[in-house]
């Protein structure tokens, strides 16, 4: 999966992110550990691959890195921002 990229631009702002949908003319904002996974959702990702780079970079427990990185892809889901192999 991957965020999608027509219609879409963001900007980094303080170490969060700020994603507009051009399309729905709606925006997400991101705390610092959703700027990194929305980072490397540039690329083609496995949840696993986030998760995994969720607790390389804040030292969490896989587990709630678990959580927090579907929670986060769920709410990409429902704003239709996220492609999917």
């Amino acid at each position: 999966m991957r965020l999608r990229e027509d219609g879409v631009t963001w900007q980094e702002i303080d170490g969060e992110l700020v994603i507009l949908d051009l399309a729905s003319s709606t925006y997400l904002t991101t705390n610092g550990s959703g700027a990194l996974v929305a980072k490397l959702l540039q690329a083609e990702r496995s949840a696993e691959d986030l998760t995994a780079a969720l607790v390389a970079e804040y030292g969490v427990d896989r587990a709630v890195a678990a959580r927090d990185t579907e929670a986060f892809l769920a709410e990409l889901r429902r704003r239709e921002l996220l492609v999917e192999a």
